[in-house]
């Protein structure tokens, strides 16, 4: 039988690359000389060929751990090349929003320090601040990088009005916060939440919802192989239990706190309990993933 057919034969369903192509090469020479020192010893050629492949085992792991190292290189080549995806418009938009928004920031400082009140300062974030924010979430969205396509700039332009919309309410309840001279949870500094802020989060909820993935080829290929490694790590039952004790701890801890530090200090410090919690959880993840790559 003819070596280099049975060689094809072998890798018939890879893709051909350089790497393979080497392989296959050095492959046919080593059973070629097999074959030959075989028949050497007194062996018909039909059964030295056959005892000579029968010896090579199972070349397709290899086959495929090229095959994965040609992917691998090919997602790094694209990771890592660089183009520039900005145009001449995009990049003025860009300037003319972080332009507004220093003005805004220099405005809103010096009207507090000119007037000494706090609603003054922040009664002028509302055109300086809320509109660059805007532009940036709306440049933002329908720019393509090398990890996104760009959205649609009519989805683009609910997400930037949803985005305006919380924000007015954020900087509205701010200022009948500081009126109020902080009263806790005082009844009209969290009734200018509900006509902006509480809509414009239903809003922006369903969008989150509805969205399509725009994530380019290699991003989705990277993210599948993640998923199956995650998968994989999960399937033990013994990790999966001790994951999620540790993670029902931490956040049962993370509620008490929560709710203990706004009973004592209000919302000013208790945020913190559920930043302290996300940190902790991605520590625990990072070590449930390192033990499981070390099995």
């Amino acid at each position: 039988m003819n070596i280099q057919k049975h060689i094809d034969a072998l890798f018939a369903g890879y893709e051909e690359s350089s790497a393979l192509a080497d392989f296959k090469e050095e492959l046919a020479g080593h059973l070629d000389e097999r074959v030959k020192s075989l028949t050497k010893q007194g062996m018909d050629e039909k059964s030295a060929f056959e005892k000579a492949a029968g010896e090579l085992g199972d070349v397709s792991l290899i086959a495929d751990e090229i095959g994965k190292k040609k992917r691998q290189e090919a997602l790094t080549e694209m990771y890592m090349k660089t183009r520039s995806y900005m145009d001449t418009q995009r990049i003025i938009g860009y300037i003319a929003a972080g332009g507004l928004l220093a003005l805004g920031i220099i405005l809103s400082l010096l009207a507090y320090f000119a007037s000494g009140e706090i609603t003054a300062g922040l009664g002028s974030l509302i055109p300086f601040f809320i509109v660059p924010v805007c532009g940036f979430v709306f440049l933002g969205l329908t720019q393509e990088t090398a990890r996104n396509y760009p959205m649609n700039w009519k989805r683009a332009l609910f997400y930037t009005a949803t985005a305006g919309v919380i924000l007015f309410g954020l900087v509205i309840f701010a200022i009948a916060f500081v009126v109020r001279e902080g009263a806790p949870f005082a009844m009209s500094s969290l009734g200018a939440l509900i006509p902006f802020t509480l809509p414009g989060s239903v809003v922006l909820a369903y969008l989150l919802l509805t969205e399509k993935n725009r994530h380019k080829p290699w991003v989705v290929e990277q993210e599948t192989a993640w998923a199956e490694r995650m998968g994989e790590q999960f399937t033990d039952p013994y990790v999966a239990t001790r994951f999620g004790l540790f993670s029902g701890a931490l956040w049962i801890a993370a509620i008490a706190a929560f709710v203990l530090l706004t009973i004592l200090f209000g919302l000013k410090f208790s945020w913190l309990a559920a930043v302290a919690a996300l940190i902790f959880q991605m520590l625990i993840l990072a070590a449930f993933t390192k033990s499981g790559d070390k099995k």
